[in-house]
Parts: C-alpha cells; structure tokens; sequence
C-alpha cells in the first residue's frame, strides 16, 4: 500500500488545490463560442439516444434553461467541435453543478480538467518511478503541474488540458503494454488514442510517436521474433481507436468520410484564418512562457536522453520520440500557432519526464558529495536527503511562487526572458495578455458591486463570453449592450452613435480585456480619452479594465 500513497496523495492535491480555484476563473473565448454547447449536446444525446439533440438548430431543452448554452455564436459549426472532453465537461457539470450543487455549471464544466489532471500526476509518477527513481517522478509531476501557463488551462479550458491528459495516458498504456508483451494491452491503448483522436486532432500523430520508439528503441526480449504479431497488435488498436471516435461522433456517423475531410480540411486551412498578428513561433512560446528552471532541467535531460541514445535505452527513447513528433508537427508546412502554447499542451509531459530525470542526476550528485566528506552514518543519510531534498526544492519552488504572484491570470504569465508580461508586451509578442478572457469574471464580481443600478455594460472583446455567462454571474439589473461579434475584432455599425443614446439614459460602463491584435474603435476611444475606473494587471502591466464612458465633449 506504501508505494501508492505517492501517486495517490498527487492525484488527491491537484483535486484539493484545484476545486476551489475554479471560482477564479472566468468561461474562456472558444468555450463560449461553441465548446459548451456541443458538449451539453452530445451529452443529452448519449443519454437518452433522441435525435432532437443532434438538430443543433433546434433547442429541444425547456424554456427558461440556465445556463442557456442557445446563444453559443458557433453551434452552426459542428465540424469545429470534438465530442469527448466536451461530454465529459458537461456531465462534471451535470454532477457537480446540477445534482450536487457544489459548484456553479460553467465551473462544474471547467471541473473535469482536474479529474483527468489528477489521474495524469498518478500516471505520469507511476510511469516515471518504474522507469527512474521517485525523486525524478515527483520532480516530473511538480515541474508540469506548478507551470503557470499548464495551471491556467488545467483551470479554465476544456479542451486542450484533456487533450494533454489523454495523450499522455495513450502513451503510458501503450509503453506499458509493449514492455510486457501485451498484445491486448496495445489493443486497449487504441482506445485510449480514440479518446484522444475524440478530443483533438493533435492525436493524429501519436502512432508516429509509437512508430518511432519502437524503430529506435531497443525490443523488449518478448517481441524479439515475434514481428508479426506486434503488427498485428498495433494495428488492432489502431483500427480500436478509429471506431471508438467513430462511435463518440454523432456527427459523424451520416457520412463519416466526408464530415471527417470537412474536418481535416478546416484544421488544415487554420492559417489563412489566422491573423497575422496573432501568429506566434512555437519555440518562441515555449522559451518565453515556460519557467525558467522547467527549460533548464528539460534540456539538461534532453542532453542526458541523446548520450543514452547510442544504448537505444527505450526509457530515454520514448520521450524524445514523443518531443519530436510534435516539434515535426509544428513546423510542418501550412502548421499555424497562435494562443501561446496552448495548441501543444501534449508536448510538456515528456519535456517534464527529462527534467524529472535531469532533477534526479543533480540531487544524486549532491548526495554523493555529501557522502564523501564524512563517515557514513543514520544521521548522515538523513542529512544527504535532506541536502537533496534542498536542491530540488530551490529548482522547484520559483515556477510556484510565479503561479501564486499572477494567479488566477495565469495566461499572461511570460518569463525573465521576455521581461515579463510588459517587456512581453514591449516586445509585441502575440497575445501578451489574457487574450482568451477569462478574467472578466474579476470584472463582472466588481461590477455587481459597483455599478450603480440599471446600469448598460459595453464589452468590445470577446463580448459572447459575457454574453452566455451572464444570467448567472451579472447583476440582473446590468444590460448587457450587443455591440460586438465573435469573429471580427470589428464593432457593430453605429456603435459609438449606440453609446452616445444609450449613455443619455443610463450609465454606461466599457469593460475589456487588451489584446493588440484584436481591438476596435471603442478600445481605442477609452484608451485615449477615459481614465480606468479599476484595472487588473499583471508584472505591473494591465490586463483588463474597465471605463465608464461618456460621449466625447
């Protein structure tokens, strides 16, 4: 029972830690679009198998139904939205939120995050230990949980954080099973990858990832002449993972080829709907949103994994092949990134692995020297763990305090190298701010005590996130002005005009997020002429604010 209280007390922290977070975070741009509501959707309709729920044109729900995920702009395009991490979502929600009533529903979505991210702690420590040592599975579990960028998402984004979580799980399964084996444990590691394949289409390179281990890896002696039959296993799982999504995708299952292509295909043109502002390198994201002490330890590991290459070590194998794969698949021709590094979550558990490994070597050095200056004792033991102990912690303890100094705003966490957020947004650096929105619940809280009554809110950024959580989390006497869309930074015509008639009647208020690559004339117009009433900021530099607003003199 000792050897699961490690992973078991991991899995029990991020819950613990993470549960009464979820107040602090607002409902981020994409899940209002369209994340929310399709899950609630396919959820409704695995549950009771009515068709009316596949009408994503028709509202089958009573009347009056809070949250009213109706006004999501996007439930116009199902071939945008994976059915698994957003099912799973709404039925945390359903649980937590409507049965329970723990939580609100929009963080009773968010909930399901920490589920999958405590069972991944438990994972990644289990498959670090048996491989390793414990010092370089604790330190893996801490350097991925305690980066900022990793805990925001963890706490306000329903696709992505699954989306890392099952990767990484497929790719356990999978090590697990070939290490033994297992032809029906690779079969169910399929599974898993349908779970992935069902979440995003980031795990259309995961068999890459499997490919490659295996072609570099030293064999396990149980597949040695056994060739056939590990082919035959992969491609049961392959084929396992192709009809799990299959099954999971009501949207699907008219004209599977088809709606798959229309799928591929909008992915695959995501650069040109990309505005160019908005493009971010990948390496650049990395190196200036991860701690500083994350990139050291995963490069001094990466530079351990590559001198055990030539002894084709499949515990240095399989994390390289997995870091590989998805640098490949960022720089492939037409690949786009943008929203920092966000669309790549599945890339830190390895980069996690190696600097759990690089971690280990540094506390084994530390202990060995330690050895060597007196006679070894009890006490002396004591005192060489301690020593290591001290050195993970001072490697460890700066990406905790970066999370407690900018939490909840997380996402416009950037490093020492950028300068942090205002030399990141000195530097002009794509979406050096909360460009996805969720600190407007901060916003909403003040305004609900601030605001004088009847009052008109403006949101120019983002305002379909305000829009949906509204009913629950705005004053009821607060109007909230439909001025602006979800796909154009552009305002509606006539919006200052609006403004001007509506300001003669009531107050009005202006809130919004700043993002330099999507802003409008009302942004620029408080910006010029209005002082902020109250503004959030991060590393000194603004985040949000929000204005009330009066016509120009």
């Amino acid at each position: 029972m000792r050897r699961h209280r490690a992973p078991l007390g991991l899995a029990a922290l991020v819950l613990v830690l993470g549960l009464p977070a979820l107040a602090r975070y607002g409902v981020t741009w994409d899940e209002a679009l369209g994340d929310f509501f399709f899950g609630e959707r396919y959820l409704s309709f695995f549950l009771s198998f009515d068709r009316r729920y596949l009408d994503f044109a028709a509202d089958p729900y009573p009347a009056g139904r809070v949250p009213d995920l109706s006004v999501s702009p996007f439930r116009d395009r199902p071939w945008e939205y994976y059915p698994v991490a957003n099912a799973l979502a709404a039925a945390s929600s359903r649980l937590l939120s409507g049965r329970l009533g723990w939580l609100d529903p929009f963080d009773g979505f968010h909930a399901v995050n920490l589920f999958l991210g405590a069972i991944l702690a438990a994972a990644l420590y289990v498959f670090v230990r048996r491989r390793f040592d414990a010092t370089a599975a604790l330190a893996s579990c801490v350097l991925l949980f305690t980066a900022p960028r990793i805990v925001a998402h963890l706490c306000s984004n329903v696709k992505d954080p699954p989306e890392m979580a099952l990767f990484a799980l497929t790719i356990f399964a999978f090590a697990a099973a070939y290490e033994r084996g297992s032809t029906l444990g690779l079969a169910g590691a399929g599974v898993l990858w349908g779970l992935a394949l069902g979440t995003k289409a980031n795990a259309l390179f995961l068999p890459a990832v499997v490919l490659v281990a295996i072609a570099v890896g030293r064999r396990p002696e149980r597949w040695r002449g056994r060739t056939a039959t590990l082919v035959a296993a992969l491609s049961a799982g392959a084929a396992a993972g192709l009809l799990t999504v299959l099954a999971l995708w009501p949207y699907l299952w008219g004209a599977p080829l088809e709606r798959a292509r229309e799928h591929l295909e909008y992915i695959g043109l995501r650069l040109f709907a990309t505005r160019p502002e908005s493009i971010q390198p990948p390496l650049e994201a990395i190196a200036f949103t991860t701690p500083l002490p994350f990139l050291a330890l995963a490069a001094a590991g990466a530079g351990i994994a590559l001198r055990e290459l030539r002894g084709r070590d499949p515990r240095f194998v399989l994390p390289l092949a997995w870091i590989t794969v998805v640098l490949v698949r960022l720089h492939l021709p037409g690949a786009v990134n943008f929203d920092g590094v966000r669309h790549f979550l599945e890339l830190f558990p390895p980069l996690a692995i190696l600097g759990g490994v690089a971690a280990s070597r540094l506390a084994g050095v530390v202990r060995g020297v330690a050895a060597t200056t007196e006679p070894e004792t009890t006490d002396r033991r004591r005192l060489r763990r301690a020593a290591a102990a001290a050195v993970l912690a001072l490697l460890l303890a700066p990406a905790m305090v970066a999370v407690l100094r900018v939490h909840p705003f997380e996402l416009a966490y950037w490093n020492a190298l950028a300068g942090g957020l205002d030399g990141a947004r000195a530097k002009r650096l794509a979406q050096a701010g909360d460009y996805w929105a969720t600190s407007y619940r901060a916003g909403l809280e003040w305004l609900n005590a601030h605001a004088p009554e009847d009052a008109a809110l403006a949101v120019p950024i983002a305002q379909h996130a305000v829009r949906l959580v509204a009913p629950l989390r705005l004053r009821s006497d607060i109007g909230l002005l439909d001025l602006a869309r979800p796909e154009l930074p552009e305002l509606r015509p006539g919006t200052l005009q609006i403004l001007e008639q509506v300001a003669s009647e009531r107050p009005v208020y202006v809130m919004f997020v700043l993002r330099d690559d999507w802003t409008n004339e009302l942004v620029e117009d408080c910006r010029a002429r209005l002082d902020p009433l109250v503004r959030w900021t991060v590393d000194g530099a603004p985040i949000l604010l929000v204005y009330r607003w009066t016509p120009p003199a």
